[in-house]
């Protein structure tokens, strides 16, 4: 069986499109073969865990925090839609696939926009049918969209699927809109060599997730030249020339290598007799010449605001029960006894606001976003709910402490009777996403506002309280 990475990226074999989650109606979780790579294509691969179910895999949705499963018996469609995974194939609403590879004549055995892929096809282990594209008309509405197709792989290649290591791609991940270029050794990229003063880019993204680069001291976008440069001199503002056009690849924290789309090279340092540390797509794998820091050319004031919590793609997982507090009641009577028996604990919550580039704002002294907002907790039942409104800083972890409260637990214990008792509850995380509104003032005084869904909360807090108690004759 194939090894899969833990977070992975889908692209269709049949069209060079990326699964994504969608929605039509707002019962539905849909997933649909669409063109552009983004946190909706964000998957995590979870190994089965029961005896007999060994390589089988179940498949969660990173967006919607849910697992692929068919809705209903008889329908044939793959949602993202269980809360929980199932591992009993014997019903519908089992949530594991069996990853095959897929070795037929005629497919790809790696994808040029990545340096760690998979070939595979899915199938369900339930009916044991291969997960394919619904392909039939255009304009039936669920065109595009994921189903059980055959106990047969498709000779169209329909189910194929090329699997890509979420962590190889920069996409939202590191690559912001605004950065500065760093090479190995230590020299900032630009139009012309600046030992240590960065010159800035701007970058833009493509459907499919090549980006374009355009230099802000020339204005212009980089080009891959005949001798194999890279220039700042196109104006070419279409995405039709792959001369522009570049593949971005995470190596690093904050690394990056780009491998340009027209001669599928990547880009490195490069010298001539002529050309000192020029930066040249003529090397068919990465080596540290090729590794480009990336640094985010910060505003001077970024405000973030309306943050909206979206609790319905919310996840719940860690559960476990402590412990907050024992105790025990005594009757060495011979006769039953009306007893009383007073809890002193303290509830402690964690809590951390995060979005794309908190982590590099937060380097930066004075320049830490903050706001009031809305509080998820997740409240007895197992259900989250708006706990109260507070201060958000981003970035930080806040552990709060409440004071010492009191619980009463009273009991009538029979005659010679010691009643062992304790005070427990259920403590679990929570990861819920949020979208907001960013708004960037920049050194130019130009000011930015983008509207931003990548944003995720992660809490962790108590709930359920009870009593528990065991009964000991003297």
């Amino acid at each position: 069986m194939p090894t899969l990475p833990k977070f992975v990226v889908l692209k269709s074999n049949y069209n060079n499109k990326y699964l994504r989650f969608t929605t039509m109606d707002a019962d539905e979780n849909l997933m649909r073969i669409m063109p552009a790579a983004s946190e909706h294509t964000k998957f995590e691969v979870e190994k089965a865990k029961s005896i007999g179910n060994e390589g089988l895999v179940h498949i969660r949705c990173c967006y919607n925090n849910k697992y692929w499963v068919m809705p209903a018996c008889g329908y044939p469609q793959i949602v993202a839609g269980a809360d929980e995974p199932e591992e009993d194939k014997s019903k519908f609403s089992c949530t594991l696939f069996e990853p095959v590879y897929a070795d037929d004549d005629g497919l790809p055995v790696d994808d040029s926009r990545s340096t760690n892929s998979i070939v595979l096809r899915f199938r369900h282990a339930h009916n044991g049918k291969y997960v394919a594209l619904v392909q039939n008309d255009p304009n039936d509405k669920y065109w595009g969209f994921m189903y059980t197709y055959g106990e047969s792989p498709s000779q169209r290649f329909m189910d194929v699927f090329i699997v890509i290591d979420w962590e190889s791609l920069v996409l939202v991940k590191i690559l912001p809109k605004h950065v500065a270029f760093k090479g190995g050794n230590g020299h900032y990229l630009g139009a012309r060599l600046i030992d240590q003063t960065p010159t800035f880019a701007a970058v833009f993204t493509n459907a499919d997730g090549t980006v374009r680069i355009k230099s802000d001291s020339s204005g212009k976008f980089w080009r891959l030249t005949e001798d194999d440069w890279i220039c700042a001199d196109s104006d070419d503002s279409t995405n039709d020339d792959s001369h522009t056009l570049f593949w971005p690849i995470k190596v690093g924290d904050s690394a990056i290598a780009l491998r340009n789309m027209q001669n599928k090279k990547f880009c490195k340092r490069f010298t001539t007799s002529t050309i000192t540390s020029g930066l040249n797509a003529n090397v068919s794998t990465i080596d540290k010449e090729a590794y480009l820091e990336v640094e985010e050319v910060f505003p001077l004031r970024r405000d973030i605001s309306n943050i909206t919590l979206h609790l319905d793609r919310a996840r719940i997982y860690n559960q476990n029960v402590v412990n907050l507090a024992m105790g025990e009641l005594v009757n060495h009577s011979n006769e039953s006894c009306p007893m009383e028996l007073k809890f002193s604990y303290i509830e402690t919550r964690n809590s951390t606001w995060n979005y794309s580039s908190v982590s590099s704002i937060l380097k930066l002294c004075g320049l830490k976003s903050s706001t009031h907002t809305e509080v998820p907790v997740i409240a007895d039942g197992k259900k989250l709910t708006i706990g109260f409104t507070g201060a958000v800083q981003f970035g930080e972890t806040e552990t709060v402490t409440s004071s010492v409260k009191d619980a009463l637990y009273k009991y009538v214990v029979p005659a010679m009777t010691m009643v062992k008792v304790r005070f427990v509850a259920a403590e679990a995380s929570c990861d819920v996403p949020f979208s907001y509104t960013q708004r960037d003032t920049r050194t130019s005084g130009e000011i930015i506002t983008s509207n931003i869904d990548d944003g995720v909360y992660n809490g962790v807090n108590t709930f359920d309280f009870k009593f528990e108690s065991t009964e000991e004759k003297l």
